[in-house]
Order: structure tokens, then C-alpha cells, then sequence
């Protein structure tokens, strides 16, 4: 069985549009693929050019899942290549269409865009609290409040992005001046001046064991290949949270990172224009202490 989703001018086909994706009685393909469709102008100028991989679960989060980097495609979605990879990059409302075909729940995009692969125009800071529920949030929100202050002293701007997971990333557009190698070391010392300013609470330190109950402060989402979530993409978690771009005075009043759902609407999106406050790195380096 299969319906046919007419996008943008172009007609895709849903195949099994009624298997539930996030568990009995939960959403299915066919709300996937909708959600994706509804949600498009939001979400394609933030994904636009960005080489992008899947995470797919062709029997539903309850089965195994999979990473889809360069999966067959029709012929008319664009693809790139991206290193040695032929990846997806996801320009139009039909590819959004056909991931939920292909039973892909959250999608993940690289830093940088075509044609200057390499040369990353975010980054991305992903605050990742110890533990679950209330408490664990709000340490993800006061070390993104951290996060935003370094930016703010090195002349960069920062956007929140509340994960969907657990967790919030702090996303700052900058001008793609830098190798994606310099951008991850500019990305790195951004990380430390945050945790230099509440060490008790926060760490990069990569190993659970290290961190001892603190925020995790990870900067690992930037640099060469690296993916991070796609804001709007739906999570593989039960209830079918998204990570939502959200204002600074919207995450002050949330209480969990998946206080969004595919259900949500969303009529404005806090990132619209995010590309105008592009700001040089070069400079922010030259504002470094020391």
C-alpha cells in the first residue's frame, strides 16, 4: 500500500504510510511525511547545500535503527560529493517527502555548504546535561546562557536549539573564513572559556566517567565531516520530539528539550535571517584572551 504526496510540484510516493513509527498507537509514516511537508519553509533554508544523513528505522524506533550517509536515490534528488561520499543535500520540500519514505526519522547535516564544502558557515555548541527530566534541562539551559556570554564577548552571535533529546545547542552563523579543521579549535577554546567560568558544573571532558554530574560542553559537532542534528528534525524517541529553534526568552520557559512534537506548530522560526548575523571568526580569534 502507498499515497502519493504532491510537494513543490513534484509527486512522491509513501509506501506503508500507516506503520507506526514511535511505538503502538503512535504517529506513523504518513504523519512523518506530513510533518516533513508542513514543515518545510521553516526548515529548508536552514538545511539547503548541507550535505545530510539519515537515521533510519525501517520497522520503527522499537527495531533496529541505521545511519544512511549515501543511500540510492531518483534521479531528482541532488546529491554531492562530500569528501569521498556521495551524500543527499536536501533542497526542496520532495527530498523531506522522501526521507520519511524512507522510514528516516532524523536527519543531520554538515556545517558547511556547497560550493564551499570545508569551509563551515555555523557553529555548533550541543550542551549535554547528566541524567533526564527537570533538573538535568535546567543545567543544559544555564550552560547554553555560559555558552552565549563567551560568544557574546568574542563578537559572535548566538541562536538556541533545544535538541529534541535532552540537551540544547547554542548555534552561532559566522562567515565562512575558516577551514572546518580551525572552525572545530575556534569551537574548542569556546567550549573551555565556558567551562573556565563555572567549572564545578560544566566539562569537555569526552569520557561519562570524567564528567562526574557535569554538563558536558561538547564541541565535537564541528570539524571535518562532522554532522549535527537538522533543526526541525524529528528525534527517535517515543512521543516524536523535534529539535526546535527557539528564542532565548522560549527556552527560559520550557521545561524539557522535547517540549516540541511533530504535532507542534511552529509559524515563525527564531533562525529566519540567522545568516545575517554571520560574524568573521578571524576576528574572534583576535579577541581571544591571551
Amino acid at each position: 500500500m502507498e499515497t502519493q504526496w504532491t510537494v513543490g510540484g513534484r509527486t512522491v510516493a509513501v509506501h506503508r504510510p500507516g506503520k507506526e513509527m514511535f511505538g503502538p498507537g503512535s504517529a506513523t509514516k504518513a504523519d512523518l511525511a506530513g510533518y516533513y511537508a508542513r514543515v518545510a519553509p521553516l526548515m529548508l533554508p536552514l538545511v539547503r547545500g548541507r550535505p545530510m544523513a539519515a537515521q533510519r528505522f525501517p520497522h520503527g524506533i522499537g527495531g533496529d535503527g541505521f545511519y544512511a550517509k549515501h543511500p540510492h536515490t531518483p534521479e531528482w534528488v541532488r546529491t554531492v560529493l562530500a569528501g569521498e561520499r556521495t551524500m543527499v543535500v536536501c533542497d526542496d520540500a520532495a527530498t523531506l517527502v522522501w526521507w520519511a519514505d524512507q522510514a528516516a526519522i532524523t536527519l543531520h547535516t554538515w556545517l558547511s555548504r556547497t560550493p564551499r564544502l570545508g569551509c563551515p558557515d555555523r557553529l555548533v555548541l550541543d550542551l549535554d546535561p547528566p541524567g533526564e527530566g527537570a533538573a538535568a534541562f535546567d543545567a543544559a539551559r544555564a550552560a547554553a546562557l555560559d555558552v552565549r556570554a563567551v560568544l557574546d564577548d568574542l563578537g559572535l552571535a548566538a541562536f538556541a536549539m533545544i535538541t529534541g533529546s535532552r540537551g540544547v545547542h547554542v548555534v552561532s552563523p559566522i562567515r565562512p573564513e575558516l577551514t572546518d579543521r580551525s572552525a572545530r579549535d575556534l569551537a574548542r577554546i569556546i567550549a573551555e572559556l565556558a567551562v573556565a567560568r563555572r567549572p564545578a558544573e560544566l566539562t569537555t571532558r569526552f569520557r561519562k566517567q570524567a564528567r562526574r554530574g557535569r554538563v558536558f560542553v561538547d564541541f565535537l559537532r564541528n570539524g571535518r565531516a562532522q554532522l549535527a542534528v537538522a533543526p526541525y528534525s524529528v528525534r527517535a524517541i517515543p512521543g516524536a520530539p523535534i529539535a526546535a529553534p527557539v528564542t532565548w526568552a522560549e527556552l527560559d520557559a520550557l521545561t524539557t528539550a522535547g517540549d516540541f512534537t511533530i504535532a507542534s506548530r511552529r509559524e515563525h522560526c527564531p533562525f529566519a535571517g540567522m545568516a545575517r548575523h554571520a560574524r568573521s571568526p578571524r576576528k574572534a580569534i583576535d579577541r581571544l584572551p591571551g
